[in-house]
């Protein structure tokens, strides 16, 4: 029962045509995958956020810093080898890469833990639903994407059996953005749930100003609309809109979301298992939020891996509120895996019951995007 090797590999794939949010221009989609490997048998499965442009960094961290703490532990005690990993660099680091890095370690313990023991990674978090509603994530800025190009998206997402959309705001004149935030409505219909993300780029009361401009298209929800670390300004946004405001997924580990919300920076907690702190530390994130009667709505953008790490975060929370589907070309997230779960007509996805996370991966595409 005892770690014999904990590894990292770097996945890529470069996008035909670049995407933005408001802050951040993406070319390519790119994560970290980490195995942990048992005396008994069992690999575990992970997967650490590589922050736009870390991957080489972050691999690092983990075979260089990480590895070297739980080579020849019990794999099985979770608790114990988090606290050793974040004991062991807090020196280097608390919060960013260092977190990242640790997720992803995380993560392939709990899968390795599920398999060893025989049940899906939701069970053995104590289970709540077997699927969950989801929303589709899209609406990116793109070179020649006019409001028409918009509207067909969501449209499309529509016909796929998406009951909710979220688009991107905050990277365009204020009245485009109104604009595009109209035509996305229209395309959703009244019936829908509307999600708009500023990506962190507005200034308090310019977030403030553009939540007044769309107020009558019923927006669900607000994501972090300022900067993750202006607590003062996210609270004075959130004491004005009449929208609940969502996040922050840049922020990471259960003292970064205790300041969000003992601030009164947020309605729904957006912690994500790659970033955050990995499975172990999204649970006590989820146990704070439900503690102060907030639900968890995980952000989920990366690849397969974390977003079945999420799925079963997210089915095994009474407080859970929406499974976020990156419905952008990615690869890494619909090919490395064969059973990436789908919508249904009801606009749920299931979690899947295989051991662990559940994951069939494979193993030929992982080879065709890897990094070497």
């Amino acid at each position: 029962m005892k770690i014999e090797s904990v590894t990292a590999e770097i996945l890529r794939f470069e996008l035909d045509r670049p995407m933005a949010d408001a802050q951040v221009d993406i070319a390519a989609r790119t994560t970290v995958l980490v195995r942990v490997r048992t005396s008994d048998g069992v690999e575990g499965i992970g997967e650490a956020g590589c922050f736009g442009g870390a991957e080489h960094t972050v691999k690092t961290i983990v075979e260089t810093q990480l590895a070297p703490l739980l080579v020849g532990e019990d794999h099985r005690l979770i608790e114990r080898l988090w606290e050793k990993m974040y004991r062991g660099t807090v020196q280097l680091g608390r919060r960013g890469l260092m977190i990242a890095a640790m997720s992803g370690v995380d993560i392939a313990l709990w899968d390795a833990l599920g398999k060893a023991s025989g049940l899906p990674l939701y069970l053995m978090l104590g289970g709540n639903a077997r699927r969950v509603p989801a929303y589709a994530s899209g609406g990116f800025y793109m070179e020649n994407k006019d409001v028409e190009e918009l509207r067909a998206e969501f449209a499309g997402y529509r016909e796929l059996g998406y009951r909710a959309g979220k688009m991107k705001i905050a990277g365009a004149a204020f009245a485009e953005d109104v604009a595009r935030v109209g035509a996305v409505r229209d395309a959703l219909g009244p019936d829908a749930d509307l999600m708009i993300d500023a990506n962190n780029m507005y200034r308090s009361r310019e977030a403030v100003k553009f939540a007044a401009a769309v107020e009558d298209l019923d927006i669900f929800w607000y994501e972090e609309p300022v900067r993750t670390d202006d607590l003062a300004g996210a609270a004075f946004v959130r004491d004005r809109v009449s929208m609940p405001v969502a996040g922050y997924e840049t922020e990471t580990s259960r003292w970064g979301f205790k300041a969000l919300i003992d601030g009164g920076a947020v309605d729904i907690v957006q912690a994500d298992t790659v970033w955050a702190g990995g499975i172990t530390e999204c649970r006590r994130i989820a146990a704070y939020a439900s503690a102060c009667n907030l639900p968890v709505a995980p952000h989920n953008f990366a690849s397969a891996i974390s977003g079945f790490a999420n799925l079963h975060l997210l089915a095994s929370l009474p407080d859970a509120m929406f499974f976020e589907m990156d419905q952008n070309p990615n690869p890494l997230r619909t090919e490395i895996v064969t059973n990436w779960p789908v919508i249904d007509a009801e606009g749920f996805v299931t979690v899947p019951e295989g051991l662990g996370l559940g994951m069939e991966l494979d193993e030929d595409a992982v080879s065709r995007y890897r990094v070497e």
